[in-house]
């Protein structure tokens, strides 16, 4: 099974690092698919650093809006 570790900022869901694929012998066949991993990482992206910290003082929980990637 081939395996792509993509890094999240926490709080907004932006993309922080997607990493290579680690590929396994049935690499590039028919019906073989790569499976993302996420791990959080962080809070929030530059750009909503801001959002984040004013969402979650009001709202008592993360943003999860505003999201450049899923």
């Amino acid at each position: 099974m081939c395996y792509q570790l993509v890094e999240l900022y926490s709080a907004c869901r932006c993309l922080y690092y997607q990493h290579a694929v680690d590929r396994c012998a049935a690499y590039g066949r028919p019906n073989h698919y790569v499976e993302q991993r996420t791990i959080y990482v962080g809070y929030a992206c530059s750009l909503h650093a801001g959002d984040a910290a004013q969402y979650s003082s009001t709202h008592g929980a993360y943003c999860s809006g505003h999201s450049t990637y899923r």
